[in-house]
Order: C-alpha cells, then structure tokens, then sequence
C-alpha cells in the first residue's frame, strides 16, 4: 500500500502536467487553424477582387479615400472609415475542453507541498512497518541436495 501512495505521490503531478501540455497544443492547433482558415479566404477575396467592380470601389472609398468624380458624397464628423467592406470572416475552429477528472483534481492536491510531504512521510512509516512485521530475509534455510536415482550415494 505503501508503494502505491508513493507511486501516487509522484507520477500525479507529472501526469497533471503532462494533459495540460496536451490542452495547450490543442489550443495551438485550434488558433492555426483558424489562421490557415482566414489565410485562405483572404487568398480568395484578393483573387476576386479585380472581377468585383462593386467592391474595388467599395474599397477604394474606404481605404484610399477615393470617390468617382460623378457622385456627391456626405462626410460626417467621423469621416469615411468605417469597418472595410472587404473584410473576410471565418468560422471558429473548435477549442479543446480543459481536462477535468478525478485523477485531475488528485494531482491538484498531492501537488501541494504540505499534502505531499505528509503522504511522503507516511509512505516511509508504511516501508518501515511492513519490514518489521514481516521480516523475511533473517530465516535459514536447510539446503538439500536432491540426486538422480541412479546416483543416488549409499545408504539412501
């Protein structure tokens, strides 16, 4: 038992932070692929940009402050910006729950100092006690030597 509160002691923690490193390159891999997502659909925005009349002068009012010479345009006190009608949204990629559990919630405590100086003693007493109740290693045995039948010496 005593082995077992040992081997809890010390490979809980390790394995606390063993999933939360795995939460973190799953949270790094849900942002690139978000990255990857907006990356391609800005790729298309600029490959239809030069067929889309409506949205080059869109954009050319927006961004350079251009206007076509036959339109009349109203300008408030805020100016022309506003966000640019050429902005490309893409769906969320999904994000990974944050590992929850028993053996989780075990690690939290065990790694507290305090706990684990306590369980660590505790383990020693369990060692200690388990020699002195069972020792094992103070008996004598009587070794016996077993012959073949055929070489058996005499007196057998």
């Amino acid at each position: 038992m005593a082995m077992v509160v040992f081997g809890a002691v010390l490979l809980l923690p390790e394995y606390a932070r063993l999933q939360h490193a795995k939460h973190q390159l799953a949270r790094q891999k849900a942002t690139i692929a978000d990255l990857k997502s907006l990356i391609a659909g800005n790729g298309r925005l600029i490959q239809a940009l030069p067929e889309n009349a409506v949205l080059t002068k869109r954009l050319a009012m927006n961004e350079l402050g251009l206007w076509p010479e036959d339109e009349v345009v109203v300008l408030n006190g805020q100016g022309p910006r506003r966000q640019s009608p050429a902005s490309v949204v893409t769906k969320a990629a999904p994000r990974p729950a944050v590992p929850v559990g028993w053996i989780m919630d075990a690690a939290k405590r065990v790694s507290k100092p305090p706990t684990r100086r306590g369980l660590l003693l505790l383990t020693v007493l369990g060692v200690i006690g388990a020699v002195i109740l069972f020792p094992g290693g103070d008996r004598k045995r009587k070794i016996r030597i077993v012959h073949p039948p055929n070489e058996r010496p005499e007196g057998w």
